[in-house]
């Protein structure tokens, strides 16, 4: 580097101000950064694990397997705060991520896709776990400090659609059966048409747990449009 151009350079710095900052400056700054991307990705993991959860939950997961219809259940019962958490988080994320020379050099579409494909899918497998039951069961009964409980109450919750039903059998016959819900909120009687779509046969017994789809034909019957049985069972008394 030559003398001259030396000289141009610190006069520039003396006349714009610029001060030179210790080493430390900057890790910190980047060991604040890493540490908000890291407390960033654990909370998209647990709003998108809790998002799945609250679908498998409400059987509204399980509706696509009785083709459009059930579609429409699963997109009616879409936990939209949790989703729109989910969309603040990442953008958030994302404006972290790109302050790194990894990064930055990829489009806004590339690298937040990137992302939310990563987080989506350990939200998944963390969802399949038993943690967010304990959970629950932990807010439920008051053993959760604030704000965690707040997570697992009605405000973050999906809504539930008025022609499905999730609850367990505990009476079978011919053409019919009678479920009483989860949590024992009542019975519903679930009539069998030819045209009722049984994706996973009809082999139904007391204490398996099923959803149903279908229209309310007077106050605690259903026709129903779709049943299947689903992963949980519960032994009747």
């Amino acid at each position: 580097m030559s003398e001259d151009f030396r000289d141009k350079v610190m006069a520039m710095i003396e006349k714009k101000g610029v001060a030179m900052r210790p080493r430390w400056h900057f890790i910190l700054l980047s060991a604040l950064a890493a540490a908000g991307i890291l407390i960033l990705v654990i909370a998209l993991l647990y709003v998108i694990s809790l998002a799945f959860f609250f679908l498998r939950e409400g059987g509204a997961w399980y509706a696509p397997s009785f083709g459009g219809r059930g579609w429409f259940v699963l997109l009616h019962s879409a936990p939209l705060l949790l989703l729109i958490l989910v969309a603040i988080f990442a953008l958030i994320l994302e404006i972290l991520v790109r302050k790194y020379s990894f990064a930055y050099r990829a489009p806004l579409t590339m690298s937040l896709g990137g992302i939310l494909v990563v987080v989506f899918l350990g939200g998944f497998v963390l969802a399949q776990t038993s943690f967010h039951r304990r959970m629950e069961f932990e807010a439920h009964h008051g053993y959760l400090p604030p704000p965690m409980g707040f997570w697992y109450g009605s405000m973050f919750r999906p809504p539930h659609p008025p022609d499905m039903r999730r609850g367990v059998i505990v009476m079978e016959e011919p053409g019919r059966f009678v479920i009483i819900g989860p949590d024992g909120e009542g019975t519903s009687t679930v009539i069998l048409t030819p045209k009722t779509r049984l994706p996973y046969g009809e082999d139904f017994a007391p204490g398996d747990m099923v959803i149903v789809i279908g229209d309310a034909d007077g106050t605690d019957t259903i026709r129903a449009f779709g049943v299947r049985t689903i992963e949980e069972r519960m032994e009747i008394q």
